[in-house]
């Protein structure tokens, strides 16, 4: 007599009947998905163009600052000026000016010099927010520093 290896014998006809049952839960993964999916994409791109604009801003500031460094020892030089700030990364589209609070051609005077930058970012991953008016994001920052002539 053979020994019996543990398993029900089971007729034809309820193993084909069990081969076609299927779990009723067996698609509510992928419909969750589905309708997470969206949302969360939105928030990685969403991050992803905060911290570009974020990038953007502190360029923004440092070519500022080194411009009105620059601007501390040679007040009269707006073309140099705009120059060091335009060629410090800023991004493109950046528009600068400069002014002088004071006699900026007198030595030893108290003037001061004010460097203004400010520029446009236009989000890349959030673009179709632009249809609900949520587009662009205007930058802008100064800098002064007491001319030192």
């Amino acid at each position: 007599m053979r020994p019996m290896s543990g398993r029900v014998p089971q007729s034809r006809h309820q193993a084909d009947t069990g081969a076609q049952r299927r779990d009723p839960s067996s698609g509510q993964s992928l419909l969750e998905l589905a309708l997470v999916l969206p949302l969360l994409l939105l928030i990685l791109l969403g991050t992803i163009d905060l911290g570009r604009l974020y990038a953007d801003y502190t360029d923004l500031k440092g070519a500022v600052r080194e411009g009105a460094g620059y601007g501390a020892y040679r007040p009269t030089d707006s073309a140099g000026i705009r120059a060091r700030v335009l060629n410090h990364g800023v991004p493109s589209g950046t528009t600068v000016s400069v002014s002088c609070l004071g006699s900026c051609n007198v030595a030893g005077g108290s003037a001061t010099i004010v460097v203004q930058a400010s520029s446009t970012f236009e989000p890349v991953a959030l673009g179709f927010l632009s249809m609900m008016g949520l587009g662009s994001v205007n930058l802008s920052t100064e800098a002064r520093m007491r001319v030192m002539e």
